[in-house]
């Protein structure tokens, strides 16, 4: 391996972590809020992905087809609590403690047939966001790179700070937290859990949205490719430890550079290997590396 290809592999693997970071984020943010995932959070990836394609192709400018993916997904966030989640609520112990696993999934069934239906089986490229071509490349430092991954990086980048900066730093943010600690106190201090629940699923589709639309470049696209970006979000946010937003973004990156060597050195199962790193560092420390020790006592 040269040193130029050292670089390239890392900026793929650098610019796919941060869209596993994105989709992971998502369901961060509703298990922290909840103790709930959404199992579709891959197909509201792709459909993200497919809902640019669609909007690119007919002529939509890049900004107004991203306004309208987030529109979209903004919409499904809030259908998916509305109709898979807040049901389950209502029946309470009656719903089994795990029903929302059958809704979520079930909903990313319907996900993927109505694409199919709209777009057909064939996988297919999304045209790209931030530059006239394809293969456009940029040196940097003497190393050319696809001047579309790293726009795609700088984006997932900036993207993973205005997360950080609502979790953190917005009044919203705080409520999450609050909801998360306890949400009968929560209620009590005046808090709307009910609508701190809807943001969160609308948050997370939003996300799944924003890794379709940067993805689309990236890799072919097809209607069943959810699956597989919602096992890798859960090994990344695991990796991470599902408590620590920052080692969320850690994993993602160790994830998506493992994954990019590993497909150098074998094509045929590179996406495998570091799924079994995940499997076997969990059985040593299950709670990721940067995750609590000691169980939640919330």
């Amino acid at each position: 391996m040269t040193l130029l290809n050292f670089f390239q592999l890392l900026v793929s693997g650098i610019a796919m972590g941060a869209i596993y970071t994105l989709t992971a984020k998502g369901l961060f943010i509703t298990h922290l809020a909840t103790h709930r995932l959404n199992f579709g959070q891959g197909d509201f990836l792709m459909v993200g992905a497919f809902a640019s394609i669609g909007m690119l192709t007919a002529g939509v400018p890049a900004p107004l087809a991203v306004l309208g993916v987030l529109v979209i997904m903004g919409v499904l966030g809030y259908l998916l609590e509305r109709f898979a989640i807040r049901p389950l609520d209502r029946l309470g112990d009656r719903a089994g403690a795990y029903s929302w696993v059958l809704t979520t999934a079930g909903s990313a069934l319907i996900l993927q047939n109505i694409v199919e239906l709209g777009f057909g089986k064939s996988a297919q490229y999304a045209p790209p966001l931030f530059s006239k071509t394809r293969d456009n490349v940029i040196n940097i430092f003497g190393v050319g790179i696809f001047f579309e991954e790293a726009a795609i990086i700088i984006t997932a980048f900036v993207v993973v700070g205005a997360f950080y900066w609502f979790l953190f730093g917005s009044r919203w943010g705080k409520a999450v937290y609050a909801v998360a600690f306890n949400p009968e106190a929560a209620s009590l201090f005046g808090i709307d859990v009910r609508g701190v629940v809807v943001l969160v699923f609308v948050l997370a589709a939003l996300m799944a949205g924003i890794s379709g639309v940067l993805v689309g470049p990236l890799v072919s696209v097809h209607p069943h490719m959810g699956l597989i970006f919602t096992i890798k979000a859960l090994a990344v946010a695991a990796v991470g430890g599902f408590t620590n937003p920052v080692g969320i973004l850690v994993g993602g990156l160790l994830f998506g550079v493992a994954e990019a060597f590993s497909n150098y050195w074998d094509s045929a199962f590179g996406d495998l290997y570091p799924l079994l790193f995940v499997m076997a560092l969990l059985a040593v420390r299950p709670s990721g590396l940067f995750g609590e020790r000691r169980a939640d006592v919330r």
